[in-house]
């Protein structure tokens, strides 16, 4: 977590630095942003189904769900552009923890809605967000992962801002299936589904 947290200083202050020297050079206002965020992830519902042929040649369908916490981190940079005094759209890269699946690289769109048309001015703020993803545990999966959230947006001048973020979120995946502690061969398996249920709190720091 220290690690993390040194990296995640770092990167903030490369950002200001690179943000003061656009603006030094630059004439007016830019529509476009970039930043960083950071949150931290708590799972609270994860479940899946699964379909295959052991080893021994019978086939096997197991369907669970359980309700059990389990904590991630993730962190992401992106950029966008305002649409107006209320809309802004913007391309996340980054990544974070799935349960106790695997790590992952999420890539997603995220739309974000302001309620106060003052962009001076602290304010609340909404968000819808959906993507897709690899994992980076071999051999390489898919994912599919969205968030509905929302925060409040802490002014530091107009075109920047630390945001508080809260959200719930959802994550789709096809892990490998582990067997008898063996892995499953994929052309054994006829359906490997599983998802994770979490919500989760964060920092943000927006150019």
């Amino acid at each position: 977590m220290r690690s993390e947290m040194k990296r995640f200083l770092a990167i903030i202050l490369m950002l200001l630095t690179f943000n003061n020297n656009v603006k030094a050079k630059g004439e007016g206002e830019s529509d476009f942003t970039f930043g960083i965020e950071w949150g931290f992830i708590a799972q609270i519902h994860s479940g899946y189904h699964y379909n295959f042929f052991a080893p021994e040649g019978f086939r096997v369908d197991e369907i669970r769900h359980s309700f059990k916490y389990r904590s991630n981190a993730d962190m992401y940079i992106h950029g966008g552009k305002n649409f107006g005094k209320y809309w802004n759209f913007s391309l996340y890269v980054g990544y974070a923890g799935v349960g106790d699946i695997h790590n992952v690289m999420p890539i997603s769109l995220r739309a974000t809605r302001f309620f106060d048309d003052d962009q001076s001015s602290d304010r609340w703020f909404a968000y819808i967000d959906a993507g897709s993803g690899i994992s980076f545990k071999m051999p390489v999966q898919e994912i599919i992962t969205g968030k509905i959230g929302g925060g409040y947006r802490l002014a530091l001048s107009k075109d920047t801002g630390i945001d508080m973020i809260c959200a719930v979120r959802m994550t789709y995946t096809h892990p490998q299936i582990i067997y008898d502690k063996e892995p499953i061969d994929f052309d054994m398996v006829n359906r490997s589904n599983a998802y994770v249920s979490a919500v989760s709190i964060g920092l943000a720091l927006t150019f």
